[in-house]
């Protein structure tokens, strides 16, 4: 349930767990559908979604036959490490790819704060946000 609304606006919380989840759950949403159709097709669409992030390693280990360096950016694909590189462009590529098949149609990066112009190509938006200097959707 809604606890932020005044009383009488209905309102229901979308389960999204990531960022990329909760943008497409918001590009699902059609004024002229009612409020169930809004709910279940916002909600539908979050299964769609595979979200991944660029970060950097704050020590050495090996998880998952992934050799992980300290101060080396780290590519995460849901909940497994895809890679570990010195060059942030080389995971963040490396870690798109990875999730990208034949179904995929849509790559949102969201640009975190720290970046260097040169590092991206085109950026959909920035999100300036602390800790992921990527964050990856794909659908």
């Amino acid at each position: 349930a809604c606890q932020v609304c005044d009383e009488g606006v209905e309102a229901r919380v979308i389960p999204s767990k990531t960022i990329p989840q909760g943008l497409t759950a918001c590009m699902m949403f059609n004024p002229d559908d009612d409020f169930d159709t809004n709910t279940n097709e916002m909600t539908e669409a979050l299964a769609n979604v595979k979200t991944a992030q660029v970060t950097f390693a704050i020590k050495d280990t090996s998880i998952d036959g992934v050799e992980v360096k300290k101060d080396e950016f780290i590519g995460l694909a849901g909940k497994s490490i895809i890679c570990s590189n010195p060059d942030k462009v080389v995971t963040t590529i490396t870690t798109v790819e990875s999730m990208i098949d034949d179904f995929s149609s849509i790559v949102t990066i969201i640009v975190g704060e720290g970046v260097l112009e040169e590092e991206v190509n085109a950026v959909v938006r920035n999100g300036e946000q602390p800790v992921y200097s990527f964050i990856i959707g794909v659908e």
